[in-house]
């Protein structure tokens, strides 16, 4: 099983693999409360969150789109790092500006906790649910922590769902500290030094 970087034409399917994915994670629950209406917000949510990372995140796909993840690569605090404003605005038309606003900021201290250190970061992974249970998660973790392994980096996530704290655990993360969101969920901290 290989993996390859997606390339634009490959990003609506993306964005829709990791809307299928998170349908049901804690945070994005939490941003996006409503179960009816969340599949569609987490489809234009995923859109801009892409779009406003092209040219410095590295996105990689497995078997048809069957399974993506987003890494950010390391960078330097002056180094630009991914453009958000277009999930804010996603998020402020989606919710209206007071929801969005109240949701974001209820967010920050997870942003916050985000380790200064260059690293690569796991910012989403996720797969169809008939892809599940199959390692193309772990083909997409491990193409990028074999690197870092190979680069001397460390890498870092955070857990948007504790359940998936094991999976990363077996790819060498650690749990550092956890974040707990003001009437949302308690978000794991992990870490993963590289391995000689």
């Amino acid at each position: 099983m290989s993996t390859r970087i997606a390339d634009p034409a490959d990003l609506p399917d993306v964005a829709a693999t990791l809307a299928v994915a998170f349908a049901h994670d804690p945070v994005l629950s939490f941003l996006y409360e409503d179960p009816v209406t969340r599949p569609s917000m987490l489809a234009t949510f995923f859109a801009a969150r892409l779009a406003g990372g092209i040219g410095i995140d590295e996105v990689l796909t497995v078997d048809g789109c069957a399974s993506a993840a987003v890494w950010v690569p390391p960078h330097g605090p002056d180094d630009p790092g991914p453009d958000f404003g277009g999930v804010v605005a996603a998020s402020m038309a989606l919710l209206g500006e007071e929801q969005a606003l109240a949701k974001l900021v209820a967010l920050q201290p997870m942003l916050e906790a985000h380790p200064h250190t260059p690293h690569w970061y796991l910012a989403f992974v996720g797969t169809r649910p008939e892809g599940r249970g199959g390692g193309l998660a772990s083909t997409l973790i491990a193409a990028v922590t074999d690197r870092c392994d190979a680069e001397g980096v460390p890498a870092y996530l955070e857990s948007s769902d504790p359940m998936n704290v094991p999976l990363y655990e077996r790819h060498g993360f650690g749990v550092t500290g956890e974040v707990a969101i003001a009437d949302g969920p308690t978000i794991p901290l992990m870490w993963r030094d590289p391995r000689p």
